[in-house]
């Protein structure tokens, strides 16, 4: 009798340790966060009567969508756009020199 316990006790013991090995680790087990996300920017200088061009860059997922930009000068005659994500605290500067290429710095 005792050794049908025993059998009864280890087969449960058995498919518990099955069970749980089998288990998946759940989405909240996992913290890697969503991948970047490609964003375009317009990209128009106040000060420059050029028209606006458009600039790639990536964002993290979780930055809401609109920016906040801000201008100012920068050297050997270059103008620096700064985009901040307020809600993810994100910033991306876009440089363009006087010769209008464009420096894109995350």
């Amino acid at each position: 009798m005792m050794r049908h316990l025993y059998l009864a006790a280890s087969a449960v013991a058995v498919a518990f340790s099955l069970s749980v090995a089998a288990t998946p680790a759940s989405a909240t087990d996992r913290c890697c966060p969503p991948p970047p996300v490609k964003l375009t920017l317009c990209v128009d200088d106040p000060c420059d009567p050029c028209p606006a061009f458009p600039v790639t860059v990536c964002v993290p997922a979780c930055c809401d969508p609109a920016p906040c930009v801000s201008w100012r000068d920068g050297a050997f005659g270059r103008r620096v756009a700064t985009y901040v994500w307020p809600a993810c605290g994100h910033r991306v500067d876009v440089v363009v020199t006087r010769r209008g290429e464009v420096i894109v710095r995350d």
